[in-house]
């Protein structure tokens, strides 16, 4: 049997271009007995911009000077943006200031000379205090950017799967701009789909195949509901459980994913040209060889 200080190096990192459905397989997931979602459900500290993932690979890429200056700002950001977030959302419920503060100057005395130890090092003692709380023994994090770094995360957690959610541009589109955050021009959130699209893809080809499984939301929430969740929990290595059948299937239904909400979000005209950009950045996107959601 694998023991729990293990299973922590074995975490399921869910992740896509942002309102894609990672949040869905992130509340799935966290209803199966074996995995736990972390609090917050978003840690964003290791794969988000500007994090510790990124830090590692200029130190790495482009040397000391500019490794340097990318760790000290991914402490900032640790120690402020990330921390606490509101009152009930942040790194704040499972760490306290005088560990991370104690934590981040290890981090940075050490970094220059061994940047894949203290990375990994100021990481895994973060994230597992964090499973400690909450009595995971795997954890599951949906911080979108897990796609789009799988690679770079691939050294500071050699053994995690990252499942990497697609669905279809315009929607993605469509949904940024009904909510307070992203983009809120339908044109420059289906530009910002295709670059994250380029970038996801791009990592993936970079990853160990064994670590990344590609799930399109469609598949997942409307067309192969059983085989889609049944293809998930193998790529993991845990079964079928009946508590995420249960919840998948009282919480989320085909209805609610709102498959083709673009073409009646907008008006005629803004529809047509969403369709037309969309087609544009499909051409650019397979000709790098991306798969393009159905």
């Amino acid at each position: 049997m694998t023991d729990a200080s293990s299973l922590r190096m074995q975490p399921v990192l869910v992740g896509g271009t942002g309102r894609s459905g990672s949040t869905i397989v992130g509340d799935l997931l966290d209803h199966h007995p074996d995995l736990t979602l972390t609090r917050p459900m978003e840690v964003r500290f290791i794969t988000g911009h500007e994090g510790f993932a990124e830090a590692l690979h200029i130190h790495l890429v482009d040397g000391r000077r500019r490794g340097r200056k990318a760790s000290r700002t991914a402490v900032d950001r640790l120690t402020n943006r990330w921390y606490r977030r509101t009152e009930t959302v942040g790194l704040h419920q499972s760490v306290t200031p005088e560990q991370l503060a104690t934590w981040s100057q290890h981090y940075l005395d050490a970094v220059d000379a061994e940047p894949l130890a203290a990375t990994q090092l100021l990481v895994h003692r973060i994230m597992n205090t964090i499973a400690d709380r909450l009595g995971a023994a795997r954890w599951v994090d949906t911080t979108p950017a897990n796609a789009r770094l799988a690679d770079y995360v691939e050294l500071i957690y050699p053994d995690s799967k990252v499942i990497v959610v697609t669905r279809d541009g315009r929607d993605v589109a469509a949904s940024f701009v009904s909510q307070s955050f992203g983009p809120n021009d339908v044109f420059e959130a289906l530009a910002l789909w295709e670059t994250r699209m380029l970038r996801s893809h791009q990592a993936i080809a970079a990853s160990r195949p064994d670590r990344i499984l590609v799930l399109p939301l469609l598949d997942l929430v409307v067309a192969d509901r059983g085989g889609s969740l049944q293809t998930v929990c193998d790529f993991i290595g845990v079964p079928v459980a009946p508590e995420m059948v249960d919840w998948f299937d009282q919480n989320v239904s085909p209805e609610q994913m709102h498959p083709g909400r673009w073409r009646s979000q907008f008006d005629a005209q803004v529809t047509a040209r969403v369709d037309e950009q969309y087609s544009a950045a499909c051409g650019r996107l397979i000709g790098h060889g991306v798969p393009i959601p159905a």
